[in-house]
């Protein structure tokens, strides 16, 4: 009896030294570095590129140019309505990037430009809206209209009808794809299209006058 008493009591003893080994290792395990590297920050070189460009819709160039609609039944799809007497407001901007090929910084590149331009025609819009004009545009990054939610037609940059809003634009096959071509900045393009029945002058002066207002906003 009296050595059955002393096996059990030696074993308990052993059990608690492991016990107390057993959390001990497992703080240390805790604080010890992932030896994996699952918890480790990325590399700098698996991070994404950083853009350091603080990309402008006026920083390398732009031209913009007013020109009757010929596509009426497009003006129709896109809007639901008459493109009688609705002429086009196409703005390019050269870009920093080479737009007919997927990289970090065009993406990037692409999406801040789209913004400004939104931006540009929404305020070119209130301006002639406010004098008894329709106006609306296509969303530079999606090709749908901004304003028309009802319709299903889309006018992308990849669109042929794209080009007869300005002499300057070509599509160009690249593969099984296409992309814009400008004829003196070559792939280095981004466009936006605003449509609007208000004359040539109010037109200019509303473009204008939405320049001064995001060039304040981007100083």
């Amino acid at each position: 009896m009296l050595q059955t008493a002393r096996f059990y009591l030696r074993r308990a003893r052993i059990w608690a030294v492991i016990g107390s080994r057993t959390v001990a290792t497992n703080d240390q395990i805790l604080q010890t570095p992932d030896m994996l590297g699952y918890n480790k920050p990325l590399s700098p070189s698996t991070t994404k590129p950083v853009v350091e460009q603080s990309y402008c819709l006026y920083q390398n160039g732009f031209e913009s140019s007013v020109k009757p609609v010929q596509l009426e039944d497009r003006i129709q799809g896109l809007f639901g309505r008459s493109g009688e007497n609705v002429q086009s407001y196409i703005f390019q901007t050269k870009t920093s990037c080479d737009m007919s090929v997927w990289s970090y910084d065009g993406s990037v590149e692409r999406e801040r430009l789209g913004k400004q331009l939104i931006t540009l025609f929404t305020e070119m819009r209130e301006q002639l809206s406010g004098q008894g004009h329709w106006c609306d545009f296509v969303d530079p990054l999606s090709g749908m209209p901004y304003h028309n939610k009802t319709s299903t037609d889309i006018l992308t940059e990849c669109d042929e009808d794209i080009t007869s809003f300005s002499s300057s634009l070509d599509l160009v096959s690249i593969g099984c794809c296409r992309a814009l071509q400008h004829s003196d900045w070559g792939f280095n393009v981004f466009v936006g299209v605003l449509f609007t029945d208000a004359p040539s002058s109010d037109i200019d002066a509303a473009a204008k006058e939405a320049k001064q207002k995001l060039e304040n906003v981007l100083a």
